[in-house]
């Protein structure tokens, strides 16, 4: 795939953040950019407040005498919170977002490690923020007071005479710092320049561009500390001119979706199988499996002749999802591909794509007409973006793919074979389409040489409606080591459906299972957990708490 020419003219100036934003005002001007739930409220926020607002926050650093400096963002997302995430990189200074939800030496460990000059912190997190300060004094702390910290002030006491182009920013200078997810136990500080997120918006809205129309909403769901979410969540939607609704996050997913009634949901795995979850619960309970059933084939049969009436016959659940859902854009971990055939089937289309930290982060997404089941979609173009296979590893080189990881230059040159970023992750390229099959630091080697991608077995363990959560890995058990499945039941499907020995139960289901499998790979063992695992904010497994 190589660079659409219809876009190539705009590309050609956005190299910097400040670029953006002014392409932003150029293209949408004074049409609505967010709408943030304020109380029983929504504020909304166009394009030429957004620049307005973001330009001020950067003449406010630039008067600190900030520049080149890390400044951390902690809190959930809202209109102050982009404004500010804008306004750092637009002032020439690292935007660094972390996650909210971390303890605070964890935060101060972080802050730590890429020495962090100065801190916004959300009002609502008030107290965190005060032993912040005390632990770190040498900080200064923009708390937010339901806007912005001194935002009237900022407005009212600027020098009407500066000018934010007086800031000189590097295309090559890093823009943001964002950490690694630490499923093995360690976060690593990717550092990010103006032109690796610039570019990585051009591979987006070209792999996105039949997904996100000028003028519709595009719910923001995911927090606001990784790429996946800034990149394509909120920087390429706005790209578009779409409406970016925050609302209350995951926690207020369902009410939030029928109030803004989203067209677009950016979305990691995790959610889009608490969806699928929710609905076969909910069509459960109502008693109607068979009609749902007889629908799906009538649908199908429709549909070979051309005519579709999903929206009809499906109603009940694209209400629930608010009426005008019509794609789901899904990253940032493993999604099971009989999701995709599922939501299709009551017609929502939804987009299995692929991508890491350290590539800005979308290296690869499906397209309404280039598309292959199974696989993470068609490869970003370039010169942003290149693909190989090395020894079963996916490799990645072009201008999406990170500067260092942060003043570790031995980290970086591990994560380097030449010119080529190695992602850890197992994978092929068929026909132009990326294949992941696993991550090679989870490969299971067992003592006769053989292979297993514990990935694949929690694929198919995934798909029982009685496992909500499950990860695999090798225990011992009478001094040998052995295929162990670690289960989180779905205590709510077992309840619904009667079941009273979930044991007994998930052994005929992993039985069954193992019947399909070579020997090498079958599962040997199985241990229930009564508390879900630890996980990340995107929904991964940390899997180095339960070795």
């Amino acid at each position: 795939m190589d660079v659409n020419a219809k876009y190539s003219k705009e590309f050609d100036n956005m190299h910097t953040m400040r670029a953006y934003i002014d392409l932003l005002y150029e293209r949408h001007g004074n049409r609505l950019a967010v709408i943030n739930k304020k109380g029983e409220h929504n504020s909304e926020k166009s394009f030429t407040q957004l620049k307005q607002d973001s330009l001020c926050i950067a003449m406010f650093l630039k008067s600190k005498n900030l520049f080149d400096q890390p400044i951390a963002l902690i809190g959930t997302l809202s209109y102050e919170w982009l404004v500010v995430f804008l306004g750092i990189m637009s002032s020439g200074n690292i935007a660094v977002p972390i996650d909210k939800d971390l303890n605070g030496q964890d935060i101060i460990h972080l802050m730590r490690q890429v020495d962090t000059q100065a801190l916004y912190v959300d009002a609502k997190m008030i107290n965190k923020a005060s032993f912040l300060k005390n632990e770190l004094n040498h900080i200064e702390v923009f708390i937010s007071n339901g806007d912005l910290a001194g935002y009237d002030n900022i407005h009212n006491h600027l020098d009407k005479a500066d000018n934010p182009n007086d800031i000189i920013i590097d295309p090559d200078q890093i823009g943001v710092i964002v950490f690694t997810s630490g499923t093995t136990g360690t976060s690593k500080a990717v550092a990010l320049s103006h032109k690796n997120i610039c570019d990585n918006i051009c591979c987006s809205v070209q792999l996105l561009e039949d997904a996100f129309k000028p003028g519709q909403h595009n719910l923001a769901v995911l927090p606001p500390h990784h790429m996946f979410e800034i990149t394509a969540g909120i920087l390429t939607a706005l790209y578009y001119g779409m409406v970016l609704c925050v609302g209350g996050g995951a926690k207020y997913f369902s009410v939030d979706i029928k109030e803004y009634k989203p067209m677009v949901l950016v979305v990691v795995p995790l959610i889009v199988e608490s969806m699928y979850k929710r609905i076969c619960i909910e069509i459960n309970k109502s008693g109607k499996e068979k009609l749902f059933k007889r629908a799906i084939k009538i649908s199908k049969l429709l549909r070979k002749i051309g005519i579709d009436i999903r929206k009809i016959l499906f109603k009940d659940i694209h209400d629930k999802l608010g009426g005008k859902l019509e794609i789901i854009v899904s990253g940032g971990a493993f999604l099971e591909p009989y999701l995709v055939e599922k939501f299709d089937e009551f017609g929502i289309s939804l987009r299995n794509g692929y991508g890491i930290s350290e590539c800005s982060p979308v290296v690869a997404c499906n397209m309404a007409k280039r598309t292959k089941f199974g696989s993470v979609g068609v490869i970003a173009p370039k010169p942003y973006c290149e693909v190989k296979i090395d020894e079963g590893e996916v490799l990645v080189k072009g201008s999406i793919v990170m500067k260092e990881y942060y003043k570790d230059s031995v980290s970086t040159e591990q994560a380097f074979k030449n010119e080529w970023f190695k992602t850890g992750d197992l994978g092929y390229i068929e026909d132009d389409y990326l294949f992941i099959t696993g991550r090679k630091k989870n490969l299971i080697i067992l003592s006769d040489g053989n292979n297993i991608s514990p990935e694949e077995l929690e694929s198919y363990l995934g798909k029982l409606p009685l496992v909500q959560s499950v990860f695999v890995c090798t225990k011992k058990s009478n001094s040998l080591l052995v295929i162990t499945a670690c289960i989180y039941p779905n205590y709510e499907y077992a309840k619904e459906s009667g079941i009273s020995d979930i044991n007994v139960e998930l052994e005929k289901e992993i039985a069954q299972i193992n019947s399909l499998l070579p020997l090498y790979k079958r599962i040997q063992k199985f241990v229930l957990f009564n508390e879900d695992f630890e996980k990340t904010s995107l929904g991964k497994i940390k899997r180095f708490k339960y070795d």
